[in-house]
C-alpha cells in the first residue's frame, strides 16, 4: 500500500493579501529599473517565490523591507537590460546609474520613506540621500529641477495606473504560482537561422544538398588519385633545397620556462547576505523548503512504506510524513 505525498498547505491569507498589494508596484519597479518589462517580470517571479519561502519566519512588520530587499538584489535588476527602453515621460530614469535609479524608484514606485529605502539597500542615510540627489532631474545649470521632479513622479503614478489588463492577469498568475510553490518554465526563443542564398529559397532541401554532395565526391576522388601519382617517401631523402625530411635531424625542443604565480589578493568587496541568497547555486531549492524536506527523507519514507506493506501489524495510517 502506498500513500500519496502530502499536498502543499494553502498559504496564509495575510501572505496572499500582502503579495497582492505589492505585485503591481513590484512589477513597475522591476520594469523601470531594468528598462524591460519581460526582464522585470522574471525578477518579480523569483522574488515572490523567495519571499514565500521566508515570510513565515519573519514578523509582519518586517515583510515590506524584506520583499523590496529581495527584489532589489535579484540579478536581472543589477544593470539595465540590453536594449533597455523607457517611455518618453520617464526618459530621465535612463540617465541615472542603476544604483541611483533603484534609490529613486524605491521612493517613487515603492513609496518607501527614506529610512526604509536606505535599509532596503543596506546604505547609510547619508549615502542614500546622495544617491537620491544624483538621480533627481536637474536643470540646465545643474541645479535640482523641482518641476521636472514633480513631472517624473506624476508620470510614474500614471504608469502604475495604466498597466494593461493582460499584464495584470500575468502578474496575478505569477503570484498564484508563487503561493502554490510552482514555477512558470521560461519560454525559449526560436533559434535564428541564416536566410538561404538568393535563388534557392524555393528549392527543396534535397536539391539544395546535391551541389555539396558532388563537391565532396570530387575532393575524395582527387585525394585517391593523388595517392597513385605521389612519389613514395625515401628514407634519408632530402628536399631540393637540401633540408632534411620531417623527423630527421630535427633538434629537440627547448625546455619550457615556468614561473610561479603571485599570491592571490584579497577581494575588493563581498556580497551581502541578501545578494548571497538570490545568487546561491541552489537558489531554486532554497526557495522551496517543503520540497527539499520531502526529498531529504525520500529514502527513509520509501523503506518505511515498504515495511508497512509487508507487515500487517503496522497500520498504513502510521506512515510518517516529512518534517516541514
Amino acid at each position: 500500500m502506498t500513500s500519496s505525498p502530502a499536498s502543499t498547505p494553502p498559504p496564509p491569507a495575510a501572505l496572499s493579501a500582502f503579495l497582492r498589494g505589492c505585485e503591481r508596484r513590484g512589477a513597475v519597479f522591476a520594469e523601470l529599473q531594468a528598462g524591460d518589462p519581460e526582464r522585470g517580470d522574471v525578477a518579480l517571479a523569483a522574488t515572490l517565490r523567495a519571499f514565500r519561502a521566508h515570510a513565515a519566519a519573519l514578523p509582519l512588520a518586517d515583510w515590506p523591507r524584506r520583499f523590496w530587499a529581495l527584489l532589489v538584489a535579484t540579478p536581472p535588476l543589477r544593470a539595465a537590460a540590453p536594449g533597455a527602453r523607457w517611455p518618453p515621460a520617464l526618459q530621465p530614469l535612463s540617465l541615472a546609474a542603476p544604483a541611483d535609479r533603484a534609490a529613486l524608484l524605491l521612493r517613487l514606485v515603492a513609496g518607501l520613506q527614506e529610512d526604509d529605502a536606505a535599509a532596503v539597500l543596506g546604505w547609510t542615510m547619508e549615502a542614500y540621500q546622495q544617491a537620491l540627489a544624483r538621480a533627481c532631474p536637474r536643470g540646465a545649470a545643474g541645479e535640482p529641477d523641482a518641476v521636472a521632479w514633480r513631472g517624473l513622479a506624476d508620470a510614474v503614478q500614471q504608469h502604475l495606473r495604466d498597466l494593461p489588463p493582460a499584464r495584470l492577469t500575468r502578474l496575478a498568475r505569477l503570484r498564484e504560482d508563487a503561493l502554490a510553490g510552482t514555477r512558470i518554465p521560461p519560454s525559449a526563443p526560436a533559434p535564428l537561422r541564416a536566410p538561404p542564398p538568393q535563388g534557392m529559397e524555393r528549392l527543396p532541401a534535397a536539391r539544395r544538398r546535391w551541389p555539396w554532395v558532388v563537391l565532396v565526391l570530387a575532393l575524395v576522388a582527387a585525394a585517391l588519385a593523388a595517392t597513385w601519382f605521389w612519389p613514395p617517401a625515401v628514407p634519408g631523402a632530402r628536399s631540393p633545397s637540401g633540408a632534411a625530411r620531417a623527423g630527421e635531424g630535427v633538434p629537440e625542443a627547448a625546455p619550457a620556462l615556468t614561473e610561479p604565480l603571485p599570491a592571490a589578493e584579497a577581494p575588493a568587496a563581498r556580497f551581502d547576505a541578501q545578494v548571497a541568497i538570490t545568487t546561491h547555486a541552489d537558489f531554486e531549492l532554497l526557495a522551496d523548503p517543503d520540497g527539499e524536506a520531502i526529498a531529504r527523507q525520500a529514502d527513509f519514507l520509501a523503506w518505511y512504506i515498504a515495511q508497512a506493506g509487508n507487515d500487517p501489524a503496522v497500520p498504513a495510517q502510521e506512515v510518517p510524513h516529512a518534517a516541514p
